[in-house]
């Protein structure tokens, strides 16, 4: 949807809210009226539908550009609140008091000051993985050996001070990257390099480890911050966190409110932001919504007839799935104590209505942020950044499912390095977990994006290829074999080579996920026999 569209929306929705405000302010001036003139003793029942009436537009006034209204709506609601706790009627001179409050808010009712959708700041365009990751290095004396050794994980290095003023020589190579070492290079050298590449993410390398270091480097806006001696694999592992950052998609949220035109501002107004989210009217639809969907977290107003937010917050909770995705509660409650009340119910969050549209934005992009994060730290290996064990084989139980359904064939890819032990025993076990990791790297940039790659443990991979026929899996690892066999592994001043063997099967010869699995273990086994540093196709018995 263009920007152009989403504004339109967004303006035709500001217009229908209006009507609707107005409507429903001579509903509740209309109700106030018929309380305020009961002979009677006042009905508690009454008042709580002019508190439900008010707590709309105080939670929903506010993100239209109506601030002044929503605040007038929250006061009054209070009073009827404190009133209905203490069953202490208000007297006729408190209600008429009310009644005159709601004409004066229905004449002041006029055009809003609007609110604006606001970009969050300090997101970094980092490459797309279409080409290789751009790392410019600036460390005196040491440049040419990190340079070697992060080109040895797949990244195109070059020397900052070579792509700036005099040396540029028209070059459009723009890193994404920056090192900067400070300990060897002087502040009037780096500072002034590091700025004329404001597009690249910064790390600061420091031979202090102490507070005001971690400061200064925060203070320059660093991505990462590494002492001496440079642990080279955290440094890279680092690197591959902030390229994956902004290749990811969209936040998504689900949004759960009975108010249809404000949990639609919200739709619209997160969807200028790039954050995809889903609307569900009714409770009863939220599970549902959520297999389908799978956000990153869940937006839940707290007052919703038939079903409370905590209430819905604690039968999301009931299903192991939904345990990590945060449930943030939408609310006009400004009580601390009742929120905090709510918050014991299964919520791991509050957002106060009204909340402004940058506000909306910004909270939601800081907590989606972090709810992917500790999924991605769930689901992947700590040193590779690959799909763990279990997902591995979910992934391949899917493409098995699709398979059936398209009648398209996928292809599951066992990979094993070879003699593993040999170079474990020989460089040592960092040396070793510097290849697993040249491997990961360079299997994530081959491949495509539709295949998924995991660490099946240890120095065995698995690869899964959808819609791949067995000749063409066969093709695009020998090619990524080959260049894997090509690569110079640095271990200290020593450089060596290393290989792989591989095993490739098919979903259309193999019943199950459990077989077709068992069938490239098998094959890459026979690659392995057969004199490794190749790849095996498996072969169903005849």
């Amino acid at each position: 949807m263009a920007d152009i569209d989403v504004q339109a929306r967004l303006a035709a929705l500001r217009e229908q809210y209006g009507l609707r405000l107005s409507n429903d302010l001579q509903t509740l001036m209309s109700q106030s009226r018929e309380v305020s003139t009961r002979q009677s003793a006042v009905d508690f029942e009454s008042l709580d539908v002019l508190r439900q009436g008010l707590h709309r537009i105080a939670g929903s006034a506010g993100s239209f550009g109506y601030a002044a209204l929503s605040r007038d709506a929250r006061e009054l609601e209070i009073g009827l609140q404190a009133a209905i706790e203490g069953a202490n009627p208000p007297t006729p001179s408190m209600l008429t008091a009310l009644h005159d409050r709601l004409q004066a808010c229905y004449r002041a009712l006029e055009s809003p000051k609007l609110s604006e959708v606001g970009e969050p700041q300090g997101s970094y365009h980092l490459a797309s993985g279409d080409r290789a990751i751009r790392v410019a290095v600036l460390a005196d004396g040491d440049t040419e050996t990190l340079i070697q050794s992060l080109s040895g994980f797949g990244y195109e290095c070059r020397q900052l001070t070579d792509i700036l003023g005099p040396h540029r020589g028209g070059t459009t190579w723009h890193p994404d990257i920056a090192i900067v070492d400070t300990a060897k290079v002087a502040d009037e050298v780096w500072k002034p390099a590091v700025e004329e590449v404001p597009q690249a993410a910064l790390i600061m390398l420091s031979a202090e480890s102490g507070f005001e270091p971690r400061l200064k480097a925060v203070r320059h806006g660093a991505m990462g911050f590494f002492v001496h001696p440079v642990d080279v694999p955290s440094l890279e592992h680092r690197l591959r966190h902030l390229v994956n950052l902004p290749q990811q998609d969209p936040y998504r949220v689900l949004i759960v409110d009975d108010d249809v035109e404000l949990a639609e501002h919200f739709r619209l107004t997160l969807k200028m932001s790039g954050i995809e989210s889903r609307v569900i009217n009714d409770p009863h639809d939220v599970l549902q919504g959520l297999r389908e969907f799978i956000p990153d977290l869940v937006l839940i107003d707290i007052n919703m007839p038939g079903c409370s937010g905590p209430e819905l917050a604690r039968i999301i909770r009931f299903d192991d799935d939904w345990l990590k995705i945060p449930l943030i509660y939408l609310s006009a409650e400004s009580d601390a104590h009742l929120q905090a009340q709510a918050l014991a119910q299964a919520g791991d969050d509050f957002l106060v209505k009204p909340i402004s549209d940058v506000g909306l934005v910004a909270a939601v992009t800081a907590r989606a942020q972090r709810s992917r994060q500790l999924s991605l730290a769930l689901a992947r290996d700590g040193l590779t950044g690959l799909i763990k064990h279990p997902a591995i084989k979910e992934l391949i139980e899917l493409e098995m499912a699709r398979g059936q359904r398209t009648d398209t064939a996928a292809c599951v890819v066992m990979i094993d390095i070879d003699r593993f032990k040999s170079i474990n025993d020989t460089y040592g076990h960092g040396t070793g977990d510097y290849v697993i990791r040249l491997l990961a790297n360079l299997l994530r940039q081959r491949l495509r994006r539709v295949d998924h790659v995991g660490r099946y443990g240890g120095e065995e991979f698995v690869a899964v290829l959808p819609s791949c026929s067995l000749e063409n899996a066969r093709e695009a690892i020998e090619r990524i074999r080959v260049s894997f066999s090509e690569l110079e592994c640095v271990a200290a001043t020593e450089t060596f080579h290393a290989t792989f063997s591989a095993g490739v099967s098919s979903t259309h010869q193999w019943p199950n996920a459990e077989t077709l699995l068992e069938a490239a273990d098998r094959a890459m086994y026979e690659a392995k026999q057969g004199g490794r540093d190749q790849t095996r196709i498996a072969v169903p018995p005849s």
